[in-house]
């Protein structure tokens, strides 16, 4: 697998506890319902024609490939640590080392950040609220109360504004960007665990269901209509593009000890679904997203990685083809990643070993780890 070390900077992003549940038990955390079944034990289905290809230049005329300078030396990484209320952050050009720690609410979770860089951003899972972090200066520069549980985390593309979904709220909460104010809620009637946008799609907001016993447990929320599309389809986890936004694809399940190899398929323009397969043998979780998970995404659009809790570790899958093409075994519950494109590279948190794992995104290897107590959301900005 190819990778191009030049970035993609992207310039347009106590009730109970429900999925991703790695929260220890002396919180007395209640199972949830998810979809349209009551789940209880444990934890947190052809592609369009391609176009026709452009005739390739005879091999003595065709013009070199200029490299790409990187706009930044330095990787700055964010780190929820869950079970210090701190967000971490680890900086380096090719060996990362922790260079601060920023004080945030309890049970720091998912995070995003926006596209432009600018802001950082952790939902405080048991506080109810939002901590903003500007990421040039490691600083939290605000703490916003939001409604109950809040979870699921994007941006806009334009980077102006947050959205928050809450586990035990029936709104989506829109922030706006600089100010930290609060805008209208976006009242969808459900509470709700994980959000989408795509850079392509960028008034489409989709979020999967939690808690309820509602069926159709991903929906589509326009941004411009304001109406919500229902789509057909049970047991959801969390949802994302593939890395070319052709399709969006969903995980099963999300509770630690009950797995799922499902994945369902769905095409972006009608939202139907297109299918489902089977990666037998594995649970996989979650995936880079944009307007989340970084500023900087892999060159080469043919793979997906995933994060999989049986292996456990990091799926390297051919989307296309419905394939794993390689694996790379981590620590106890891997869920989420980030980018590094100066040296090509994946960094994934493993939560019960309290890791980020540095991994070669050519040899698929484990090149470094660096302690994080009970890591779960990860992010990176370039520092010039």
């Amino acid at each position: 697998m190819v990778f191009l070390a030049a970035l993609l900077v992207i310039s347009s992003a106590a009730a109970g506890v429900a999925m991703d549940r790695n929260t220890p038990k002396a919180l007395d955390l209640a199972p949830m319902e998810h979809g349209s079944a009551t789940v209880g034990a444990g934890e947190d289905k052809p592609l369009p024609p391609a176009p026709p290809a452009a005739a390739a230049l005879p091999a003595e005329t065709a013009a070199p490939v200029a490299p790409v300078k990187p706009l930044f030396t330095k990787l700055r990484v964010f780190v929820a640590s869950e079970s210090t209320e701190q967000v971490w952050v680890l900086e380096g050009v090719k060996e990362l080392a922790v260079v601060a720690k920023i004080p945030v609410g309890r049970l720091p979770h998912q995070m995003a950040v926006s596209p432009d860089g600018k802001w950082v951003v952790v939902n405080n899972r048991l506080s109810d609220s939002t901590s903003i972090i500007d990421s040039a200066t490691m600083k939290e520069v605000a703490r916003v109360k939001v409604g109950k549980q809040p979870h699921g985390v994007t941006w806009s593309v334009d980077s102006q504004t947050l959205f928050i979904a809450h586990e035990r709220d029936t709104y989506i909460q829109p922030i706006a960007a600089g100010t930290w104010m609060p805008l209208t809620p976006i009242v969808v009637g459900v509470p709700q665990h994980v959000l989408l946008i795509g850079s392509k799609r960028p008034n489409e907001l989709y979020f999967s269901l939690t808690n309820t016993s509602q069926v159709d447990v991903l929906r589509m929320y326009d941004l411009e209509s304001k109406k919500t599309v229902n789509i057909r389809v049970e047991d959801v986890h969390d949802v994302y593009f593939t890395p070319d936004q052709s399709e969006i694809w969903s995980s099963s399940s999300g509770f630690i000890d009950k797995p799922s190899s499902r994945m369902v398929i769905y095409d972006p323009t009608t939202r139907a679904v297109k299918g489902q397969i089977q990666l037998t043998g594995h649970y996989p979780f979650h995936t880079l997203k944009e307007n989340q998970d970084g500023m900087y995404f892999p060159a080469d659009k043919s793979i997906m990685v995933l994060s999989d809790h049986l292996l456990p570790g990091l799926l390297w899958l051919d989307w296309r083809e419905r394939k794993i093409v390689a694996e790379t075994k981590l620590g106890q519950q891997p869920f989420h990643s980030t980018y590094d494109p100066l040296n090509d590279r994946m960094l994934v948190t493993t939560n019960v070993d309290g890791m980020v794992n540095v991994i070669d995104a050519k040899t698929h290897l484990v090149v470094q780890k660096i302690a994080v107590p009970k890591a779960h959301g990860i992010v990176s900005v370039g520092i010039p």
